[in-house]
């Protein structure tokens, strides 16, 4: 999450917003977004559902894997991968999108 933070002014000149997603509590999450110094939005999702979607639940464990998406402006899935994320490949993938909105 830190990483992400250091990238937003990046991530802002593709247009792209980032936001985090956990199942833990909102107190969880103000407090370390205010221990990060995180200023983009984190969503509590205790149940689950979004990490089921997007398949991050991991078995036998009440948490998320890891998982990077990148969703275009028309709501469709470009992008994920499980793991630590790789901001190169992100940007890469936010540069593509920004060359095809453009028609480049």
């Amino acid at each position: 999450m830190e990483g992400h933070q250091r990238n937003l002014y990046l991530y802002d000149r593709f247009n792209a917003r980032v936001a985090g997603v956990s199942r833990d509590q909102v107190a969880t999450l103000e407090f370390w977004a205010k221990d990060l110094g995180l200023t983009f939005p984190l969503f509590s999702n205790p149940i689950g559902h979004l990490g089921i979607w997007f398949g991050a639940l991991r078995q036998g464990y009440p948490m998320f894997n890891r998982t990077t998406v990148i969703i275009d402006k028309w709501g469709v899935i470009r992008y994920m991968r499980d793991g630590s994320p790789d901001y190169h490949e992100i940007l890469r993938v936010l540069k593509q999108l920004h060359g095809e909105e453009a028609g480049r």
